[in-house]
């Protein structure tokens, strides 16, 4: 049973077509961001207590935090797209809904015809789709949560299971960029198996699924102010991006929320740099123990490991390119095993 799996996993990845550049008139994004708006940090929270009150807190404590805490927006204050003033604000939002919008590490189990093995050569596949229309790298994080939180609600056929990714990259592109593909793009890239009027079908359902609520946290978002916090340069941020992005098409790591899985992000990066520590301040930023962080961490590593030899190849020959510095060629830290 196994072995005729993998030959269908296989067939299904050939019949998904290839990919090519996008084929609109629209001017492509330069793609190499690595940076992005400011959100929020996961955990459970007091939903009384705000997140400006929370870090108050955290600096006078007389526990773990003994340090009084800096303050990362300092030179941002006069940056109107950091939005310093309201940053706390957005913080205590995504920390309220973040557990609102994760989806269950079980959901699989409704569906009758597609499998984890098919998700994972789903995403692998909008990896590379994602790479070659130059999107936004929040793009590709919106583009999972709306397929995950869609087969969450919805029983779909092998036949269809496509037509959801491409569907949900559509919507998160509607979402995140400027210069977004045009659905013609879309069918062109899946070797027109889906036609115009089957997507914008699909789009509807999809959208009505899920009460049109496209404003999540995603592991991305998160990032963005750990890195800050951990003052990480762009080749820390690449590594921990890495780090994240092998994750996603695993389903067993839907287990973590996706505050847990930037943080485990940030960590690795961390170690295998050989740079920072988590401090007072990554904790606080976090809501994270570096003993919470660890377990998460561990099994990133793993997958880190794996990759070079993966039969699921996009996100490892994504770093390894030089427009990514070749940071899938560094080592992983041999002592995150569980």
């Amino acid at each position: 049973m196994l072995n005729a799996f993998g030959q269908k996993a296989q067939q299904v990845a050939t019949r998904w077509g290839r990919t090519a550049q996008r084929t609109s008139h629209g001017k492509p994004r330069d793609g190499n961001q690595t940076g992005g708006s400011m959100t929020t940090a996961g955990a459970d929270v007091d939903m009384r207590e705000s997140y400006s009150t929370y870090l108050e807190r955290s600096a006078g404590s007389g526990d773990v935090m003994t340090d009084a805490l800096p303050d990362i927006d300092l030179y941002d204050h006069d940056n109107p797209l950091c939005a310093t003033e309201y940053v706390n604000d957005i913080y205590q939002y995504w920390y309220k809904v973040e557990p609102e919008t994760q989806v269950s590490e079980t959901y699989m189990l409704i569906q009758g015809d597609i499998n984890s093995k098919m998700r994972a050569i789903l995403i692998d596949w909008l990896v590379e789709v994602h790479l070659k229309f130059k999107l936004m790298p929040e793009t590709l994080f919106l583009t999972t949560n709306l397929i995950d939180r869609f087969l969450e609600l919805k029983t779909v056929t092998r036949k269809n299971l496509q037509l959801v990714g491409v569907t949900a990259m559509l919507v998160a592109s509607k979402y995140e960029e400027i210069w977004a593909p045009e659905v013609r793009d879309f069918v062109y890239i899946s070797d027109r198996a889906y036609t115009r009027q089957q997507i914008l079908e699909m789009e509807k359902q999809m959208l009505n699924a899920l009460g049109f609520h496209l404003t999540v946290p995603t592991p991305y978002q998160f990032m963005n102010r750990f890195f800050k916090a951990a003052g990480g340069d762009r080749k820390f941020q690449l590594y921990a991006s890495y780090a994240v992005e092998c994750a996603l098409p695993d389903y067993n790591m839907l287990q973590y929320p996706g505050s847990t899985l930037a943080a485990a992000g940030v960590y690795i990066a961390m170690r295998g740099l050989r740079t920072g520590s988590w401090n007072h301040v990554m904790e606080a930023h976090t809501r994270l123990s570096e003993a919470e962080v660890y377990p998460c961490a561990c099994d990133m590593a793993e997958l880190m490991r794996k990759a070079p030899t993966a039969s699921l190849t996009a996100v490892y020959k994504k770093y390894s390119s030089e427009k990514f510095m070749k940071i899938a060629s560094l080592p992983v830290p041999h002592d995150l095993r569980l």
